[in-house]
C-alpha cells in the first residue's frame, strides 16, 4: 500500500510496538537478515536474544563490522545458525561449535543473492520519521534498501541518536511494518594508533596517490595509516564502501574535495560509516557526504566513470606470483572476507589512469612469520588483477611483469630475514 501522499502518521502511530512484542513475530524455522555494520539493531538483536528459548533454527544472516556479535555466545548456538559475509573474532566459538558459516561474496553481488533467497524477516535500524512520513537509514545503507524490498516482515529500531544522512537513506513508513522506539548508543569503531610499520605503510602509499586522484581505502588500523599519510594531497576524491574520522579529517583539512570527480562531483561517497559520534555527528545533515547501496557505490561500472581511481586495500598475506589472500590462514576459520576488494579492483581496472593497491606489513605473528610467501593456499584477488603491492620495506610493481621479475620484486619487499629463504624456496620451486 503506498501511503507516501495520504495521512501516513496515524498508520505509522498503529505500527508503534514494543521490541517485545515485534520479536513475538518472528517463529521458528525463519531466515533474519540484520542491517549491516554499525547500523545493527541492537535493541533488536537483544530481544531476539531474550526470546531465544522458544525459536529453533533460526538462519541469521549478518555483515559484521562493529557488532558485539552477541548472537553467537554459546547460550545461542542451539538456537541460531550464523551465515556471515564478513568475519569476526567474536564469531570464532560459533565457528567451531558448527554454528556459523562463511558466505565468500562480494559486497556487490548481496543484493543480487537477496532477491534470490528468502528472507523472512529483516531487522533495521532507522531515524524518526521526518514531516512527510521518510525515515533515514543514517549509518549504513549498503544491502538494507533491497532487504525491505525483498522481506516479508521489516522490523525497524527507531533510534533517536541515529544522523540524518544524505544520498539514497530514505526509507517511507509505509515500507516498514513495525517500529520499536529506542535510545540506544549507536555502535562506533574507535581510531588505533598506528603501529611504526604502519606509517611506513602509509608513505609509500601516499607517493603512489596522485594529486586529484579518487580513493578507495578498507578499514582498520593500516586503512587510517594510510588516510593520513595523503594530508600533503591536493583535491582528493572519495568513493568508496566506508568512510572513516580519518577521512573526515582529511575533508576538514581540504585536501578532500571531490572537483575533479566525473560523477558525484563535490561529493564524498560511501556505503556505510565507520568511525565514532564526530563521525556521525560530521555527516548529520551534511550534504557534501552521500551514502548509497552497494549495487552503486561497489559497481565497477559506476567506478568506471571517474578518473584517476586508486583502489587501496590490504591482505593477510600475498604469493610471489601476486595471489592476495585476504580471509583466511588457518584451515578452521576465515578471520575476514570477500567485502568490497574485488568490486573496487575491478572498477580501479576499468578506471582511465586508475590502479589497485594491495598494503599489508611483511610479517604476521609477532614477526615470526613472512606474510610473502612462495605461494598462498587461499586466494581471494587474482594475480592479474593487481597493480602495486606494498610494504614498510618498499613498494613491487606487479603490473606488466614476468612471474620471476615478480617474485624478485615483492622478496625485496619482503621482511630482510626472510628474504634469503623465499629466494631459496623459489628458486626449488620453479
Amino acid at each position: 500500500m503506498n501511503l507516501i501522499n495520504t495521512d501516513w502518521k496515524s498508520h505509522y502511530t498503529k505500527k508503534c510496538t514494543t521490541a517485545k512484542k515485534a520479536i513475538q513475530l518472528i517463529e521458528s524455522s525463519q531466515t533474519i537478515f540484520l542491517a549491516p555494520m554499525c547500523n545493527e539493531p541492537q535493541e533488536l538483536v537483544e530481544e531476539l536474544i531474550r526470546q531465544r528459548a522458544r525459536l529453533q533454527e533460526i538462519l541469521l544472516y549478518t555483515i559484521v563490522l562493529g557488532s558485539p556479535c552477541k548472537y553467537a555466545d554459546l547460550s545461542c548456538q542451539p538456537h541460531f545458525t550464523i551465515r556471515t559475509f564478513l568475519n569476526s573474532s567474536l564469531l570464532k566459538k560459533a565457528h567451531q561449535n558448527n554454528h556459523c558459516d562463511y558466505i565468500p561474496m562480494n559486497f556487490s553481488d548481496i543484493p543480487r543473492w537477496t532477491k534470490e533467497e528468502k528472507i523472512d524477516v529483516a531487522l533495521i535500524q532507522v531515524s524518526k520519521p521526518n514531516a512527510d512520513g521518510f525515515c533515514n537509514l543514517g549509518l549504513s545503507v549498503d544491502v538494507v534498501q533491497t532487504l525491505i524490498k525483498e522481506a516479508t516482515v521489516v522490523i525497524a529500531e527507531e533510534n533517536s541518536h541515529l544522523p540524518w544522512t544524505s544520498g539514497e537513506t530514505l526509507v517511507h513508513v509505509s515500507q516498514i511494518d513495525c517500529f520499536v522506539p529506542s535510545d540506544r548508543p549507536l555502535l562506533t569503531i574507535p581510531n588505533s594508533p598506528p603501529a611504526d610499520e604502519d606509517i611506513a605503510i602509509g608513505n609509500y602509499v601516499a607517493a603512489l596517490v596522485p594529486d586529484y586522484a579518487t580513493i578507495q581505502v578498507g578499514v582498520g588500523k593500516l586503512a587510517g595509516s594510510i588516510v593520513r599519510s595523503l594530508r600533503s594531497k591536493v583535491g582528493l576524491g572519495v568513493h568508496s564502501g566506508s568512510i572513516s574520522d580519518d577521512i573526515m579529517e582529511l575533508i576538514n583539512l581540504g585536501v578532500i574535495t571531490n572537483e575533479r570527480k566525473e560523477i558525484n562531483r563535490h561529493k564524498t561517497v560511501c556505503t556505510t560509516l565507520t568511525g565514532t559520534n564526530v563521525l556521525y555527528d560530521f555527516c548529520h545533515h551534511n550534504k557534501s557526504v552521500e551514502l548509497y547501496p552497494v549495487s552503486y557505490t561497489h559497481n565497477a561500472a559506476i567506478i568506471s566513470k571517474t578518473s584517476n581511481f586508486n583502489s587501496i586495500n590490504s591482505a593477510l598475506e600475498i604469493s610471489l606470483s601476486g595471489q592476495i589472500n585476504a580471509e583466511q590462514v588457518e584451515d578452521s576459520y576465515v578471520v575476514a572476507g570477500v567485502g568490497g576488494q574485488m568490486d573496487f579492483i575491478h572498477g580501479s581496472k576499468l578506471s582511465p589512469g586508475g590502479r589497485a593497491i594491495i598494503a599489508l606489513p611483511s610479517t604476521a605473528k609477532n614477526g615470526t612469520e613472512s606474510r610473502i610467501k612462495v605461494h598462498t593456499k587461499y586466494v581471494t584477488s587474482l594475480k592479474s588483477e593487481i597493480d602495486y603491492v606494498v610494504t614498510e620495506y618498499g613498494v613491487a610493481k606487479l603490473f606488466g611483469k614476468s612471474l620471476r621479475e615478480r617474485a624478485e620484486s615483492l622478496i625485496a619487499i619482503a621482511h630482510p630475514k626472510f628474504r634469503a629463504a623465499l629466494t631459496e624456496q623459489y628458486n626449488q620451486f620453479v
